[in-house]
Order: structure tokens, then C-alpha cells, then sequence
């Protein structure tokens, strides 16, 4: 029997809808995991690591040498137990290290390899992820019990192989089906951060960034610290909706449609920290009285054991109401907070990206179309002022290209806060909305 418990709760921030249609409700689903106290190293599951370090002529210099630094602190970190595969990947791919157990007698030979990786040529990324995929994979095949996971580090973008990032995520999404999770470390400004994050999340994994070659080592160790602390993994999150409502998923848009389910994939959920989803509800006409009826279910799989685990709530219900007894209901204060920040999170993620493909006027317009309501629905709230100043202050920044730099902190921040998560570069980072203050 698995030592993991795995919960779920859903409920609406009001539970009333217009009659006449239009009235948008938001769904809270919040995930909970917890597993028993793992004392010591040895009794946590053994961890199977692929690094796939990108060795293309850009991470010259600093960036190569904290990659390796990086990787060789990482070994500090493991046992015995663990295996660790070592993949370079630039105009040619090559693989260093495969599979090798990392008890103290195999230090001297992985130091060694690590201290091999040289710079050169183009980045085949998609050729050096692969290969790390089949390292990690064949560790798999042999004991199912350690997942492959594949760790990549980047500083730049796809520029041979598979280039696409909409094909790169459907081949994570694939191989996380398959059990194998992806997760990626972007380095520096240039790198592509749409790419990275959508194999990330398609990958059941996690995006990182270093900003500086001195955060690498911090980073990608912050990544061994969120496994350790991971307690349900490979999660997805079913949802059946009635006929006539519109719904998606802040964040994450309207997920896959499959045995009449809308199924959404979250990656982890951390060992005693909540997880929040928040769907956007539109709902339909209906004779006063009528009721909606949504179900909502979670499936993953236990860090700790690889046990399977499902969750689910009772129905949760919208009822149609007259317009007086729709209008004078108040929203839950519970959840009106997890709404507003799962929201921000959506609002900014969107804007970085319709920014990425110089959709400049059209994020202008959705970020005021945005603000028009969430200014009314966080009026309550003591953060609600800062919340609605920042997406102010994206409105006035959102009509013209924004730095590499700046996008890619958006990108992250949107991500910690869907994921609630922890900035792995530590709590000092200029936030988004300070880098637009001082003009950036």
C-alpha cells in the first residue's frame, strides 16, 4: 500500500448564475499530496538523471564552466542508488556519461567526463534531448520504479534538428506518457523561453532560469531539491462540463478533449504544498432553478513508490438564478485570492507571448480587456491594488517589444505562481513589474 495520499477539492467562487446566460463563475480546484517523512537518502527512491547540456559555440567562456560546475555539484548530491547520464549536444551530439551509478568509486571517471565538454558548432537540441531520453529511458525499462528524468540547459535556440517548439512539446507530452519527464534550465537572455517552457509543462516537468552563469549551479540543484520534494507526479486533471458552457483553464487554455472529458496535465505536486487550478466558466441560458452539474477527478502517480493514485470530488453545482438573487450573492473570500492570482499569472503569460510574435496591439487590448473585470473582482482584496498596478503597468509596456530579458521573467514568474512553486535563483531577483518601473 502506498505510503502517498492524494486529495482534491473543487467549488465555485459564487454558486449562482444569471438565467439569461453570460455570467462567468470560476472553478477552484485545489490538489493536495502527502507522503511519509523520508529520513534519509537512502530511503528515498533512487533518482535517474539525464543532463542534456547545451555545448554550442554561444555558452563559451563562463556558462560552460558553471555547467560543469553545475553537474559536478549535482553528483554531490547522489548515491550510490542514482544514475546519472551525461549528454553534450551543439552541431553533433555526444554522450558522455550513460547511465552510471554514482557511488564514490565512479567520481573520479564522471569528473572526468564532465571536464571533457567542450564548446562547438550550432544547437541540435532536439538531437542532444533525445539522446539523454534514451539514456534515462533504458534505466527505466530495467527498473520502472526510476523514472527517467531529463534535465536540459540551454542558453540559446534551436537551430538544427527539430526546431518547432509546438513539435518538440507534443514529443514531451508523448514521452511523459511513456514515463518520462522533461524538465529545462534556460541560460542567459537569449534562449528560447516558449520553447523551453511548453516542452517543460508538456514534459510533466519543470522551467528554470539563470539569468547569470552564477546561478546555474544554485538552479539546477534547486531542481534535484523540487524531485526530492515532489509528492504526486505525472498529474492530470479530468473535467466533464454541461452542455452549453464555455470553459478553459487559466493558464493552460482548453485542454484535450478525450471520452468526452476536458483533460488537463499539471506535472507535480510538491510534498505538503497546494496546488491551484482555476477554470474561467461561461455559462448558458437556463430556466431559473436549473442546475449545472461539473465533476472533477485527478490522476498521478506517487513520487516515493510509483503507486498509481486517483482523487475526486462530489458534483460541484451552478444554479440559475433571477437577476436579483444573482446579483446580491457574494463571492467566496476563500478562494477569491487563488482566483486573482492564478488570473495575474494567466494575464502575463499571455502577453509575453502575443509580445513574442509582435502581437503588440492586440496585447495591449487584451490586457485591458482583462483589467476592465479583474479590477472589479480584486477590489476587496488588501493585494488587489498591487495586483491591478502590475497589469497596469504591462498595458503601458505592452506596446512595444520587450527585452529578452524581461520576457523571459514573465514567463517564469507566470510559471511559478501556476505551478506554486519557488524562484530557485532565491528570493533578492528584481521581479518583472521593478525591471518595467525603472524602464526597462
Amino acid at each position: 500500500m502506498t505510503s502517498t495520499t492524494f486529495s482534491i477539492t473543487a467549488a465555485f467562487d459564487r454558486s449562482l448564475f444569471w438565467q439569461h446566460g453570460g455570467s462567468v463563475r470560476y472553478l477552484v480546484v485545489r490538489l493536495n499530496g502527502q507522503q511519509e517523512a523520508v529520513r534519509q537518502r537512502t530511503e528515498r527512491p533512487a533518482l535517474n538523471i539525464a543532463l542534456a547540456i547545451d555545448a554550442s559555440g554561444s555558452m563559451a567562456g563562463e556558462k560552460l564552466q558553471a555547467a560543469k560546475r553545475a553537474a559536478l555539484g549535482l553528483v554531490g548530491r547522489l548515491t550510490e542508488r542514482d544514475r546519472l547520464s551525461v549528454v553534450s549536444f551543439a552541431s553533433d551530439v555526444i554522450v558522455h556519461l550513460d547511465g552510471i551509478a554514482c557511488g564514490p568509486d565512479n567520481h573520479e571517471r564522471i569528473a572526468r567526463e564532465i571536464n571533457r565538454l567542450e564548446t562547438r558548432g550550432m544547437t541540435n537540441l532536439s538531437g542532444g534531448w533525445m539522446s539523454a531520453v534514451e539514456c534515462a529511458a533504458v534505466i527505466a525499462e530495467a527498473d520502472p520504479k526510476m523514472t527517467a528524468r531529463v534535465i536540459i540547459l540551454s542558453d540559446g535556440q534551436a537551430n538544427e534538428g527539430i526546431t518547432n517548439s509546438g513539435e518538440l512539446a507534443e514529443h514531451a507530452g508523448e514521452l511523459r506518457t511513456r514515463g518520462v519527464l522533461t524538465s529545462a534550465l534556460g541560460i542567459g537572455d537569449d534562449y528560447d523561453e516558449m520553447l523551453l517552457r511548453g516542452m517543460a509543462e508538456a514534459g510533466g516537468g519543470r522551467l528554470h532560469d539563470a539569468e547569470l552563469a552564477s546561478e546555474i549551479e544554485t538552479v539546477l540543484l534547486g531542481e534535484i531539491e523540487d524531485i526530492y520534494e515532489t509528492a504526486v507526479e505525472r498529474v492530470e486533471l479530468v473535467l466533464t462540463v454541461p452542455p452549453g458552457v464555455q470553459s478553459n483553464m487559466l493558464g493552460k487554455g482548453e485542454g484535450e478533449l478525450r471520452d468526452g472529458r476536458l483533460r488537463f496535465q499539471l506535472g507535480a505536486v510538491q510534498n505538503g504544498v497546494e496546488r491551484v487550478a482555476v477554470f474561467r466558466v461561461t455559462c448558458p441560458k437556463a430556466q431559473p432553478g436549473e442546475e449545472l452539474a461539473f465533476t472533477v477527478s485527478a490522476n498521478g502517480m506517487s513520487a516515493q513508490d510509483g503507486a498509481v493514485l486517483s482523487a475526486d470530488t462530489p458534483k460541484v453545482l451552478l444554479c440559475a438564478a433571477v437577476g436579483a438573487l444573482n446579483n446580491a450573492q457574494p463571492r467566496d473570500t476563500a478562494l477569491v485570492p487563488l482566483v486573482a492570482r492564478a488570473w495575474l499569472a494567466h494575464v502575463v503569460a499571455k502577453a509575453a507571448a502575443m509580445n513574442r510574435v509582435r502581437a503588440y496591439r492586440e496585447a495591449g487590448r487584451m490586457i485591458a480587456a482583462e483589467l476592465k473585470h479583474f479590477r472589479r473582482y480584486v477590489g476587496d482584496l488588501p493585494e488587489g491594488i498591487a495586483m491591478v498596478e502590475q497589469l497596469e503597468l504591462l498595458a503601458q509596456r505592452a506596446d512595444r517589444e520587450l527585452s529578452p530579458r524581461l520576457s523571459k521573467e514573465l514567463m517564469l514568474n507566470s510559471s511559478l505562481l501556476m505551478e506554486s512553486r519557488m524562484d530557485r535563483r532565491g528570493s533578492g531577483k528584481e521581479s518583472w513589474s521593478e525591471r518595467i518601473r525603472r524602464g526597462e
